[in-house]
């Protein structure tokens, strides 16, 4: 045991130092950008949850202010919700992009009117159509939240 404890302190004694002080080096700056990165995911988190919960006022969690015409209402608010939508894709794990991607679609052409039902809801009386749109409305924005978890 001693031979194998002696052989080791001499390859150190012999071994030039400096790629220990750059393997460690390497790994400092790993642990930096981790850090930086963590915290630009939660920031990411934050704006996009606030962007719902916050920049909706009356309309999620809870719909108070259904305003008349939604889609429009909705649509000047879609430039800004895209740019959160595009710096929290970022984060999102591969494995999960397309579901995020596909919820954010989804929720683009509920805002632009593009709905296939919403042709079927004229037809119907506008009490039922609204509660309908409500629904589906607070359903889109619960998915979409639903990549906005903190680990």
């Amino acid at each position: 045991m001693e031979e194998y404890i002696e052989q080791i302190s001499k390859y150190f004694t012999n071994v030039p130092l400096w790629p220990f002080f750059l393997l460690g080096f390497i790994g400092l700056v790993s642990l930096a950008i981790e850090a930086v990165n963590r915290k630009r995911r939660d920031a990411a988190i934050k704006n996009f949850r606030a962007m719902f919960e916050e920049d909706l006022p009356g309309l999620y969690p809870n719909i108070t202010r259904w305003p008349e015409n939604i889609n429009a209402y909705l649509c000047a608010r879609l430039p800004e919700m895209q740019h959160h939508f595009e710096v929290l894709r970022v984060f999102i794990p591969q494995k999960q992009l397309r579901e995020y991607n596909m919820a954010w679609n989804n929720y683009c052409d509920f805002c632009r009117g593009i709905v296939v039902e919403n042709d079927a809801a004229e037809a119907q009386p506008s009490a039922h159509s609204d509660d309908n749109r409500k629904q589906e409305f607070h359903k889109l924005i619960t998915g979409l939240l639903e990549f906005a978890k903190t680990k």
